[in-house]
């Protein structure tokens, strides 16, 4: 199996165009959106209001399909959006199926 999934937490400003980028992989499985709280210990880039509640609002998008599209989109990242506070995780797929 040479499928995974790629989980991409960026700030809602990003999320449309993040959207086209990934609709734009044909080769993708398919992937989801939700509205997420980021927690941490980086105050430094929360304005005062995130400061005082502890959370930042991000965006979550959850992608699915083979490693070579999402190493792709991974390098697309990495490309167009260096310094954009993007955080990603890519793994391997252990086990899939549609129930």
């Amino acid at each position: 199996m040479n499928e995974g999934v790629l989980i991409i937490i960026i700030a809602p400003s990003l999320e449309e165009w993040m959207v086209d980028l990934l609709l734009e992989q044909q080769d993708l499985s398919g992937f989801t959106t939700s509205y997420v709280n980021a927690h941490g210990t980086h105050t430094s880039r929360l304005s005062l209001l995130e400061q005082v509640t502890g959370r930042q609002q991000k965006v979550q998008l959850v992608a699915y399909g083979a490693l070579a599209v999402l190493n792709r989109v991974v390098t697309l990242l990495e490309n167009n959006l260096s310094h954009s506070d993007i955080r990603y995780i890519l793994m391997p797929s252990l086990a899939s199926a549609l129930i």
